[in-house]
C-alpha cells in the first residue's frame, strides 16, 4: 500500500472574479524510502502540489489518499491532525519564527519528546549538523537568511515525520552547505518520503531516487531512477511505546504551558504592553467594584431592632412603664443575663455621634455616626484597656481613624460623643469600613449617653436652660442641645460658656447656682453688667455658699451665653425624671438569639410584646421600590462598567494576538497539535494577569497597611476580590477564545500569508 497517493487531483483558485487552475488531473503514488525531485518552471504548479499534498491548502478535484485512506472529508481539525502526524515541512520563504532563539524554533518540533533534557540534546545535535550551533540563542530576526534557511531544515528534521516536503530547501544556500543539506536530506530519506521542489536539479541529482516534472499544473513526466527497493534499508528508528490518553493529555497540557511560556517571553515588549492592559483592565474592576461594593446593603434584612444576638426587646400591651423593680423580676424569672432600661440608643446607631479630630487645629473634626453599646468584648489585643469608670470609653473604629487617634498609644484624652466629654481608655480597629463604629461604655457611662441623647434629640423631653437676673428678668433662653455633660463637675453643678468662641472644656467658666424644676433649669445671677470679682452664690440644694475669686467679666462685651456644661449626675437625674414616666421600652439579653425566642413565647403568654432583636419587617412600598431602583441602578452601572472594560480588553488583546498570527499559522504548518497551541495562546494570555493580580493583592495590602487609603475604599470581601480575579480571567479567555477561533477557521496558507510575524 503506497504511504501517499493522489488520484485526479485537482485545484482551482478564485480571485478578483477570475478563475485559476493550480493543478490539475494529478496521478502519483508515493512510497517510503523515496526522494523526489519535482521540476518545472515558474508558475507551473510545483509550490501547489506540495501546498495540497500537506494539507495547507484545499482540493477541489480528485482524492488524496495517506496510507488508503481518503482525505476528501477531512475539516480544519483533521487537517491538523494529518500535519501533525504526517508532514514535515521546509518552506522557499523560511517561515521561521523570528521571535523565536535558533534552539526554540527546532525544540518546537521536539515536543513529541518529553523528557525536556532529551528534547535539548536532540534539538542541540540537528542545529550542529545544520552548523548553527554558535548560533544557537540568536533570534531568529537576527539571522541571515541562509542561517533561517537552515533553522528551518533543522527544524522540519526534529519532527521525525515520515513526510518531508521541501520547496527550494537550498535557494538561499551557497554551493557548499547546499551540498551538506542536500545530503543530509538524502541520509534523512532511507525511510522517509522526500519530496523536493527545486529549479536545479543538479542539485539533487546525486541523491534523487525519482524525477517528477510539472507543467502547466499537470505531470508532464514522471521517471524513476533507481530503485528503492535494491536500496539498504536504514536502521528502523525506535518507536516509544503509544501513550494512553491520560498521558497524552498530560503531556499536550505540559507542552501548552512551555509553549505559552515562550511565547510571552519571545516578544518582551508586546508582553509588556499586554501586562499593562491587563493591570488597566483588573485595576478598573477593582475600582468598579468598590464604587458598587455597598451594594449588598440593599439585600440586609430589614430588622425591627438592631440585632444583637441574645436581644429580646419588651414593652407592655396596656402602654405603662417599666420599674426596675419589674425589670429585675423579669430577669430572673425568665433566665436572662441582663436587662436594659433605657435602651433608645442600641436602635439609633445613625443619629449617635463621635466627635474625631481630623487635623492639628482643634476645629478640624469629623462627626461620625456610631453604635452605642456596653458588656462587649473585643479580644485581648485592644490599645490601652477597657473602660472601668462611668466616664470612660473604648472606641471600635474603622482603621482610617488610626493616625487621627493612634497607633501605639491613646493620643486623645477625651472624646465628644453625642453632647457627654468621655475620657478615652482604649481603641481597636477594623477594616470593614461597611459596618458603623462602636463606643463601648461602662453600664453607668452608657446610662449617662442615654441620658444626653434624650435630652438634646428628643423633642418630647422640650428641654432648655431659662437665666435669670436677681430680679426675676429673663436673661436668655437657650436649647438643652447646646449642653455638654462633664464626669467632672458635682452632681449640683452648672457651668455655663460666656464666650461663645471659648473652648467648654479648658477654663474660665463660672460656677453657678443650679436649680431643678421638672425637666427645666433656672440660672440665677447676676448679669446687669457682668459678673464681678467676689460675687458670692448659693447652692440652692446645700445651701453652701460658693464666692467666685475669678476676675471680673463682663458678658456684654463677650457676647451672652452660648453654651452649658453639666455634671454627669445632674444630667442623669433630670433625665430619668422624664424617662420614668414617659419610656415603654426595654430589652432583655439572652445567651443567643434562640434562648430569646423560647423566653420571648413565654413572655407574650404572660401578656407582653415580646420581639427577638433578629426579627425582620417587610417594607412598604416605596422603600421596596426604592431599594429596587437603586439596586437596578448599581446593577446596570457595574454591568456596563465591565461590559466596558470587557470590549476594551477584548479590542486592545485582539490587536496583541494579531501579532502572533504569522507565527501560530507557522506552528499549524509544521503539525503542532492544535490542542498545544490553544493552550499555550491561553497560558500567554493569563501570565500577563499575574503582575495586574500581583498589583490588586499589593494594592489590598497599602489599603490595609496605609489607614488613610482604607477611607477611600469600599471594604472588599473575599468573595468580591475572588469575583474580581475570575471576572478578568473569564474576559481574557473570552477574548482569546474568540481569535483562536477566527484562527482555526482560516486555512493554513491564507493565515501564512496574512500573519505577519516579527
Amino acid at each position: 500500500m503506497a504511504l501517499l497517493e493522489l488520484r485526479d487531483i485537482g485545484k482551482i483558485y478564485v480571485s478578483d472574479g477570475g478563475v485559476a487552475v493550480g493543478i490539475r488531473g494529478v496521478n502519483l503514488s508515493f512510497e517510503r524510502g523515496e526522494f523526489v525531485a519535482v521540476t518545472g518552471k515558474s508558475g507551473s504548479g510545483k509550490s501547489t502540489l506540495l501546498n495540497v499534498i500537506s494539507g495547507m491548502d484545499s482540493y477541489e478535484e480528485g482524492e488524496l489518499l495517506v496510507e488508503g485512506q481518503p482525505t476528501s472529508h477531512y475539516l480544519q481539525p483533521e487537517w491538523e491532525e494529518y500535519r501533525e502526524k504526517y508532514i514535515s515541512f521546509i518552506f522557499q520563504d523560511y517561515n521561521i519564527i523570528e521571535s523565536f532563539t535558533v534552539l526554540q524554533n527546532v525544540e518546537l518540533a521536539l515536543m513529541h519528546i518529553e523528557d525536556k533534557k532529551a528534547r535539548r540534546a536532540r534539538a542541540m545535535e540537528l542545529i550542529r549538523r545544520v552548523g548553527l550551533e554558535s548560533h544557537a540563542r540568536h533570534k531568529g530576526s537576527k539571522l541571515s537568511g541562509g542561517q533561517k534557511q537552515r533553522t528551518v531544515i533543522a527544524r522540519a528534521l526534529a519532527k521525525d515525520s515520515p513526510i518531508i516536503l521541501a520547496d527550494e530547501p537550498t535557494g538561499n544556500l551557497d554551493f557548499a552547505t547546499s551540498q551538506q543539506i542536500i545530503a543530509l536530506l538524502g541520509e534523512v530519506a532511507r525511510d522517509k518520503l522526500l519530496i523536493v521542489v527545486t529549479h536545479n536539479y543538479e542539485q539533487v541529482a546525486e541523491h534523487a531516487t525519482r524525477h517528477v516534472r510539472i507543467f502547466d499544473g499537470a505531470v508532464e513526466s514522471d521517471h524513476v531512477l533507481r530503485d528503492t527497493a535494491s536500496m539498504p534499508e536504514a536502521a528502523p528508528a525506535e518507536k516509544a511505546a503509544p501513550a494512553d490518553k491520560k498521558q497524552k493529555t498530560k503531556q499536550m497540557i505540559g507542552n501548552g504551558f512551555t509553549l505559552g511560556h515562550t511565547i510571552f517571553t519571545s516578544k518582551p515588549r508586546l508582553s509588556a504592553f499586554l501586562c499593562f492592559l491587563m493591570i488597566v483592565g483588573t485595576l478598573g474592576i477593582f475600582l468598579v467594584t468598590s464604587l458598587f461594593g455597598d451594594m449588598q446593603m440593599l439585600f440586609a434584612p430589614n430588622y425591627m431592632f438592631r440585632h444583637i444576638d441574645g436581644r429580646l426587646v419588651l414593652t407592655k400591651q396596656n402602654g405603662s412603664v417599666f420599674t426596675e423593680e419589674e425589670l429585675s423580676s423579669l430577669k430572673s424569672e425568665h433566665g436572662a443575663n441582663s436587662y436594659l432600661h433605657y435602651d433608645a440608643l442600641l436602635d439609633e446607631g445613625a443619629y449617635n455621634t463621635i466627635t474625631l479630630p481630623t487635623g492639628e487645629d482643634e476645629w478640624d473634626h469629623e462627626y461620625v455616626s456610631a453604635d452605642y453599646v456596653y458588656e462587649k468584648s473585643y479580644g485581648d489585643d485592644i490599645l490601652g484597656r477597657y473602660p472601668q469608670e462611668r466616664g470612660e470609653v473604648l472606641l471600635y473604629l474603622p482603621i482610617s481613624y488610626q493616625t487621627d487617634v493612634g497607633r501605639n498609644s491613646i493620643l486623645l484624652s477625651e472624646v465628644l460623643i453625642g453632647r457627654v466629654q468621655y475620657k478615652l481608655v482604649g481603641v481597636k480597629y477594623y477594616y470593614d469600613n461597611n459596618r458603623m463604629p462602636e463606643c463601648l461604655f461602662t453600664e453607668d457611662g452608657f446610662r449617662t449617653a442615654t441620658a444626653s441623647y434624650l435630652l438634646t434629640n428628643n423633642s418630647t423631653s422640650n428641654g432648655e436652660i431659662a437665666v435669670y437676673a436677681k430680679d426675676g428678668t429673663l436673661v436668655k433662653r437657650f436649647s438643652l442641645y447646646d449642653m455638654v455633660t462633664s464626669f467632672e463637675l458635682p452632681s449640683d453643678k452648672l457651668y455655663i460658656d460666656l464666650d461663645e468662641y471659648h473652648d467648654l472644656t479648658k477654663g474660665t467658666d463660672y460656677v453657678t447656682e443650679v436649680t431643678l424644676k421638672t425637666h427645666y433649669f433656672s440660672y440665677d445671677s447676676y448679669f446687669d453688667t457682668g459678673i464681678a470679682a467676689g460675687t458670692v452664690f448659693t447652692n440652692s440644694f446645700t445651701g453652701e455658699s460658693i464666692t467666685d475669686t475669678r476676675p471680673s467679666y463682663d458678658a456684654y462685651e463677650t457676647g451672652n451665653a452660648q453654651a452649658l456644661v453639666i455634671g454627669a449626675e445632674l444630667l442623669c437625674q433630670t433625665a430619668e425624671s422624664v424617662l420614668e414616666k414617659t419610656y415603654k421600652q426595654a430589652s432583655l439579653f439572652f445567651g443567643d438569639d434562640e434562648a430569646a425566642h423560647i423566653a420571648a413565647k413565654r413572655l407574650r403568654d404572660a401578656g407582653f410584646i415580646a420581639v427577638p432583636s433578629d426579627t425582620t419587617y417587610e417594607p412598604n412600598a416605596a422603600e421596596v421600590i426604592l431599594s429596587v431602583i437603586s439596586c437596578v441602578v448599581m446593577g446596570l452601572g457595574w454591568i456596563l462598567s465591565i461590559l466596558f472594560l470587557s470590549f476594551f480588553i477584548r479590542l486592545c488583546s485582539s490587536r496583541t494576538l494579531e501579532a502572533f498570527k504569522g507565527d501560530m499559522a507557522i506552528m499549524r504548518s509544521m503539525g503542532i497539535p492544535s490542542g498545544v497551541i490553544r493552550i499555550g495562546t491561553y497560558v500567554r494570555m493569563l501570565i500577563a494577569l499575574i503582575p495586574a493580580f500581583i498589583l490588586v493583592i499589593l494594592t489590598a495590602i497599602l489599603i490595609f497597611t496605609t489607614p488613610k487609603f482604607s477611607a477611600f475604599f469600599v471594604y472588599l470581601y473575599p468573595w468580591q476580590y475572588a469575583l474580581i480575579f475570575i471576572g478578568m480571567i473569564a474576559i481574557t479567555l473570552r477574548a482569546t477564545h474568540n481569535h483562536i477561533r477566527h484562527l482555526f477557521d482560516e486555512s493554513v496558507k491564507k493565515s501564512l500569508k496574512g500573519g505577519r510575524a516579527e
